[in-house]
């Protein structure tokens, strides 16, 4: 049985192309995620100004940063909310 988590190469490369699915995140139109969706890689389309939650068990749990253009962030997140650009977040499973 294979794992669900991205010690897996599968499901890390899966991730990395999107085959989860993903969220186009516009400061304009929609720029909150659904609750209860999470994410493994935020990737800005322009500079990028975004919050978001860490469900890590160390470090920030919640982040306000500023991703130049096509600049990534990495991790497991929730709750991701845009305040000026566009993004697009991609789900993991």
């Amino acid at each position: 049985m294979a794992t669900q988590e991205l010690y897996s190469a599968n499901n890390f490369y899966r991730l990395q192309f999107g085959d989860f699915g993903f969220r186009h995140l516009d400061s304009n139109n929609t720029n909150t995620t659904p609750d209860g969706e999470h994410y493994g890689l935020i990737e800005s389309l322009g500079n990028t100004t975004l919050t978001f939650t860490n469900l890590t068990n160390g470090g920030d749990t919640t982040v306000t940063l500023t991703l130049k253009d096509f600049h990534s962030i990495r991790g497991h997140m929730t709750d991701i909310t845009v305040t000026a650009g566009e993004c697009i977040a991609y789900l993991r499973k």
